[in-house]
């Protein structure tokens, strides 16, 4: 994007009609609640399933995905908490709620929200199959990341509806969403105090030429599922991806199989 007073603009027009960051789903904030309890335990977190049975139907969707199914199909919510765990589960309830977030009134604005949804969910799926594959990093916690990676997109989608030279101009909006989202993403997985990860997560996943010391980390793994996921294994200007190069992922080879197809319609809903 090079129209820094158009982004300005953007900005200005989303403080300006007030509109407030994207909130988690309340099925959410519970699940989010009995995990930090101490003295929760996993029937509380079934109860707080079982009120949503949108959501309790995905969990067992995805718990009988590639990413999480053993060697016997599990077909009620206490299965899924014993076998997976709390935390786990928890997480998962987060990820499936955010499809919530990508809503919106006019039909244009519903197929890009659509369309954003169903990218973050690829690169969520993408970013498990790698942290398990290629880091010791909590593969859980990478499908988060990777699914939240461009959750700041969603106020500048919202605020679009507003602006109809963006309607019609999709190529444009979706520059302005692009560039954006990394600006308000860190605020939006902050307010909702979240790990500062997140936080770190949206702030470089953005930069395909993102490099640094020591270990792999998360912005790695989400750069290489978004790389992945757009089709590309070189920065714009032609040099290697280093988050790839850390972690030993091919970008020119398609990670992309049936199983992992699988796994992004579930997480997608």
């Amino acid at each position: 994007m090079s129209n820094p007073a158009l982004e300005q603009a953007i900005i200005n027009k989303i403080r300006d009609k007030g509109i407030a960051l994207p909130v988690l789903p309340d099925v959410a904030l519970r699940a989010r609640r009995v995990i930090d309890d101490p003295n929760s335990s996993a029937s509380d977190l079934v109860d707080v399933i079982s009120q949503d049975p949108a959501i309790a139907a995905r969990l067992i969707q995805v718990a009988n995905s590639p990413m999480y199914r053993g060697g016997q199909h599990i077909d009620n919510l206490v299965q899924i908490v014993s076998r997976l765990g709390m935390r786990t589960v928890s997480q998962l309830i987060i990820s499936l709620s955010a499809k919530q977030l990508f809503t919106a009134e006019t039909p244009t604005i519903k197929r890009i929200m659509r369309d954003h949804w169903a990218f973050a969910t690829q690169v969520a799926a993408l970013s498990n199959h790698i942290a398990k594959r290629h880091t010791k990093l909590d593969a859980d916690q990478a499908l988060l990341a990777g699914l939240l990676h461009s959750v700041g997109g969603i106020p500048v989608i919202v605020v679009a509806e507003d602006i109809p030279k963006l309607l019609e101009a999709p190529a444009l909006l979706d520059e302005l969403v692009e560039s954006l989202q990394w600006r308000l993403g860190g605020n939006i997985v902050k307010a909702w105090d979240f790990p500062d990860m997140f936080a770190e997560v949206i702030e470089h996943c953005g930069d395909l030429g993102y490099q640094h010391d020591g270990d792999p980390n998360y912005s790695d793994v989400v750069i290489c599922a978004i790389a992945q996921a757009r089709g590309i294994s070189r920065t714009p200007d032609d040099r290697p991806i280093m988050a790839a190069e850390k972690l030993g992922v091919d970008l020119e080879a398609s990670l992309i199989d049936d199983e992992l197809d699988e796994a992004i319609r579930a997480l997608g809903g």
